[in-house]
Order: structure tokens, then sequence, then C-alpha cells
């Protein structure tokens, strides 16, 4: 198999130095060598910052930071404009990722040129790397097509990407900040664009807290079930938009109860 230049693009904001080491830790170390790894960084934090700086010793690592805060859809938009790789692989600072992770995506990618998004299976874990659950996602690009108008079909952290995608449908959407990558799934299914699971953990994905799932997630979330509702998948979609609606009706203490199920 021939080895494709995959930009890794990583971005970062006050993660705990502990969670930066073993994220990084699992990305330069992967068995697919030919990496360009940018991190965004939007940290405040010292700590933090002292612990990405540590990588720097890798000839492989670039560090990204500007004087003023992004915000992450800017942050990865910002990754993206500088990638050089065919393929873009996307990590997160506090996730781990299966050794052999990029190695298989792009080895399915490469004799698989119909498919233009590639991700996979999670463990979910928690603050201390303990596994929660595993997640199953939908496999095929048909199973994509009718699940992405009920949930997220797809871990933004464990995806890898045809650089040419996103140069033909755009980056991420600045205004569908806690929803970026959802809405780029949505915008990829519209444009045709395949995407596939495979059927096998490949990142351990430590779990939000119920402060990243605030109103303004949920509020881009109705608006992009609503924009992409499909005729093709009318049960899907009225369901989709209906499970919002009753979800945010519902106490915090409910929704923190549904979401540590449904995670």
């Amino acid at each position: 198999m021939t080895s494709p230049l995959v930009s890794v693009i990583i971005p970062v904001y006050n993660d705990l130095p502990i969670h930066i080491q073993q994220s990084m830790d699992s990305i330069v170390n992967q068995d697919y060598r030919n990496l360009e790894i940018i991190i965004i960084d939007d940290s405040t934090d010292s700590s933090t910052i002292n612990a990405i700086n540590t990588y720097l010793k890798d000839s492989r690592v670039l560090i990204l930071r500007e004087e003023k805060r992004l915000g992450l859809p800017k942050a990865l938009n910002k990754g993206l404009s500088m990638a050089k790789g065919k393929y873009i692989a996307r990590a997160d600072a506090d996730d781990i990722q299966a050794l052999n992770r990029i190695s298989l995506q792009i080895e399915f990618l490469e004799s698989h040129p119909s498919i233009g998004i590639v991700a996979s299976n999670v463990n979910y874990i928690d603050f201390d790397a303990n596994i929660i659950k595993t997640r199953i996602f939908p496999e095929t690009d048909q199973d994509v097509r009718r699940y992405i108008h009920i949930r997220n079909p797809i871990c933004n952290s464990v995806v890898t990407i045809r650089k040419e995608v996103l140069d033909r449908i755009g980056y991420y959407d600045v205004d569908f900040l806690r929803s970026e990558d959802y809405e780029l799934w949505f915008r990829a299914n519209a444009n045709g664009i395949r995407i596939y699971n495979l059927q096998e953990v490949l990142v351990n994905y430590r779990v939000a807290n119920s402060v990243k799932r605030d109103s303004l997630n949920w509020q881009n979330t109705l608006k992009l079930k609503k924009k992409y509702f499909s005729m093709n998948y009318f049960f899907e979609s009225l369901f989709g938009i209906l499970s919002v609606y009753l979800y945010v009706m519902t106490p915090k203490s409910v929704q923190n109860f549904i979401y540590k199920k449904l995670v």
C-alpha cells in the first residue's frame, strides 16, 4: 500500500495535561507514519500549553496559536487551510486513538475510492479513561443516510476525510457552533458523499459533560434537522425533530440521565 500524506487536525482548549499526553501519545505512535500533525491551540492555561509544547520534538508536529481565541469551528478551519495531506484525520485532545486507526482507515479509503468519509465504532470512557460502554454506529452509506435524521451518525474524533471532499463541499460552518460536525455530515450527505463506519472500535472517546450539550447545541441540531428534512426518510426525519423538542422540554436532571444512557 502506498503511504499518502495524512494531515491530523487536533483542536485544543485548556485540556488537562494528562489527557493531552494520552491523546497525543496515541497519535505520534500510530503505526502509520506519514503524518503531519496540526494542533490548533486556543488554550489560556499554561499547563495545557506546556504539555502541548513537549510534542514539538516530533518534527511532524505543527502548533498554531492566534492572539485571539478562535472557537472550535474557526480553529478547525484554520487547521484545514494549512493541511497538505491527501486525507484529513480528525482527533480530539482528550480521546485515545487505537494505534492502527489511521492505517486501517487509509487502507480502506485507498481500496474504496467511492467512499469519501470513514469513521468507526467507539468506546466511551470516563474522566479516568475507564470504558463505560461501546457504541456501534451505522455501517454502510445507506444506513448512515437513514440514521443521520435521528442522531449524529459518526464520531467526529475518529473521522478521516478525503481532502478533495472538503475542497468540494467546504469546511466547517462557523454558524453551527456546537453542531459544526453534524452540519458537515448533513451537507456531505446532501452532496452525494458516501460515508462508511468501520465496524471495529478505533477510539476511546472521553464523554463530554452536560455543559457541552447546552441550548445552542440543541438549537442548531434542531435547525439542521429541519433544514435537511427528507421525504425519503419521512418518519426518521419527523422522529428526529420531535425527539429534540421532547428532550429540551424535560428537566435538566432528566436530560443528564438520558444523555448518559444514549451517549
